[in-house]
């Protein structure tokens, strides 16, 4: 329970935040502006969601959103990232070619090109200092006990981070709640969220999460929009999450041109053609505790992970 002036000072402090900083008081900032304003930042002891069908570029966002919190951002803060899919040799490789500009298949497989060498020592020199602001942990096989034994330690150090990432958390046991046996792929056991949620309020950090769940109906076909019922049925207790997200890569209308440098297939929402490996990223979000019920849009070059917001 608060007074109203308590309410008050925390507001007057957050404006003075965003004035002094552009960035949200209490939260800390995505480094991205209008994601900022639609969930002003990510608040301690919340819990949130990232949902998307597969092949929608999740992880690529959530690198990028790691990369802009602990490197990019005027403010720059220590995350922890549970990379339970990829490895962090992977991980790495990604946001060198994030960061970098230099395409995946250069960063992935090699090459012989020395300017393009340089250019990744030349970044990897620019990062490096602000690069110990990303502790990554990549056992595929992770447990809530682990997950707690592991940041009560960095606590310990005085190194606890100011946001905690996880992906994938259908991974994660939970001893006493094992996953249902199930013919429904996605379903998680009941207790995780409420477990999750419990260890962004006892360590007093953000905590985002997303699943390898779809949030998508298969028993709808006019469409292919995320849904929330969907969640629902596979134990994703939705009261215990403050923001959801769905990530979403639309197709757009076929636009006839015989230009080498354009994809086709693809325009923006302003319709303008979109260059070969470029595409359109919508964050919906239609849980929202801390804001308005909204849609951030962002553009993705595939080819170097990279993932630009509009409109900025």
């Amino acid at each position: 329970m608060q007074t109203l002036k308590n309410i008050l000072d925390a507001e007057l402090d957050r404006l003075i935040s965003i004035q002094h900083f552009q960035e949200p008081a209490v939260g800390v900032s995505s480094g991205f502006k209008y994601l900022d304003r639609a969930i002003n930042g990510f608040r301690p002891q919340h819990l949130y969601l990232l949902s998307a069908a597969p092949e929608s570029g999740k992880t690529a966002f959530l690198l990028n959103l790691l990369l802009s919190i602990t490197v990019k951002k005027k403010n720059p803060a220590k995350a922890l990232f549970y990379s339970l899919d990829i490895s962090a040799a992977e991980v790495a490789q990604r946001l060198l070619s994030c960061n970098s500009g230099v395409t995946m298949e250069h960063v992935f497989y090699g090459t012989t090109k020395s300017e393009v060498i340089e250019k990744l020592y030349i970044d990897v020199d620019q990062i490096k200092d602000l690069s110990t602001n990303l502790f990554i942990e990549d056992y595929p096989s992770c447990s809530i006990e682990t997950i707690r034994a592991q940041l009560t330690e960095l606590k310990a150090q005085n190194q606890l981070p100011s946001i905690v990432v996880i992906d994938n958390i259908n991974r994660i046991a939970v001893e006493s709640d094992p996953t249902p046996e199930s013919d429904d792929y996605g379903v998680i056991p009941a207790s995780l969220i409420e477990q999750l949620k419990k260890i962004a309020i006892d360590f007093n950090i953000p905590l985002l999460i997303s699943p390898e769940t779809s949030p998508l109906d298969p028993d709808v076909e006019t469409d292919r929009m995320p849904r929330l019922y969907v969640l629902r049925q596979k134990n994703f207790n939705l009261h215990l999450i403050d923001v959801v997200m769905f990530l979403l890569m639309p197709n757009y209308y076929a636009v006839p041109t015989g230009e080498d440098d354009i994809n086709p297939g693809h325009v923006s929402r302003a319709g303008y053609p979109l260059p070969k490996g470029f595409s359109e990223m919508h964050l919906r979000i239609p849980l929202n505790r801390c804001g308005p019920i909204t849609t951030v849009y962002f553009t993705a070059n595939m080819e170097c992970q990279l993932v630009y917001e509009d409109g900025v």
